[in-house]
């Protein structure tokens, strides 16, 4: 399995950045996990657009969405365009409904991801959904967030597992997400000295790195970055927690 870094960035992407977004690859199948701003015009510098059916939306925060509504447009189920994808199927939580509803066109079918709501109560040990995309099994598990939100689990065939926080302050479902992953993408929205910031729904780069400690997870990826942060900073708080990490690098490939 592997996952090529689109755009990492977050509110907003800097001068020559991206917002989320990440392509997970298994042999032939491949999934785009995010769609934030930039991400369309960075997947297509590596794969055509013709390879794309599937999109994963952790929540539907615009930092994380905004390029899909663009995207949706490349659904051409008229067939007359063979370098674009017939049709996408994109996995979202329903709510907010008025931003699930935009997910919607032509040759795009949106599917709510059950369990996500914010009047639903699950256990969060456990998967709130599973299904299985080619090679890849998914699994959806409920975070905290401002918005309905999930971290997602990917395993192929042979059982390697990579792990996405999607955003979410820590919690039982993040680390249900993440047991044992070879892999972990986890967001580090903060420095330590800006925690109260995060603590409505993000992470500091110190608690990623306790997540990921306490998962027992094999290598960690900070990923979902402030774009006037000093990266290094991020990466060493980090380090006290866990030191097998590193932070994303756009256009760089992850191999498990």
């Amino acid at each position: 399995m592997e996952i090529l870094v689109l755009g990492k960035y977050s509110p907003f992407p800097p001068a020559g950045g991206a917002c989320s977004g990440y392509w997970i690859t298994s042999g032939e199948t491949g999934i785009l996990l995010e769609c934030g701003p930039g991400v369309v015009s960075r997947l297509q510098e590596h794969v055509p657009l013709s390879s794309l059916s599937t999109v994963i939306l952790s929540h539907l925060h615009f930092d994380h969405i905004s390029d899909f509504l663009a995207l949706r447009y490349a659904a051409t189920p008229d067939g007359r365009y063979k370098h674009l994808p017939p049709h996408i199927t994109v996995y979202a939580p329903p709510e907010p409904s008025q931003n699930f509803s935009m997910l919607s066109y032509k040759g795009v079918e949106a599917v709510p991801v059950p369990g996500l709501s914010h009047n639903e109560t699950r256990d969060a040990s456990v998967a709130t959904f599973e299904t299985v995309i080619g090679s890849i099994k998914v699994s959806f598990f409920k975070v905290e967030h401002p918005y309905p939100a999930c971290a997602v689990r990917f395993e192929d065939s042979s059982g390697k597992v990579v792990a996405f926080s999607g955003d979410t302050r820590p919690c039982q479902g993040l680390y249900s997400a993440a047991q044992g992953a070879d892999l972990f993408l986890c967001e580090a929205s903060a420095l330590e000295e800006d925690a109260g910031f995060a603590s409505t729904g993000h992470m500091t780069a110190a608690q990623a790195g306790e997540v990921a400690r306490k998962a027992g997870v094999k290598k960690l990826l900070l990923t979902h970055i402030w774009p006037f942060y000093e990266e290094e900073k991020l990466l060493a708080e980090c380090r006290t927690s866990f030191d097998a990490c590193e932070l994303v690098g756009e256009g760089r490939r992850y191999s498990i």
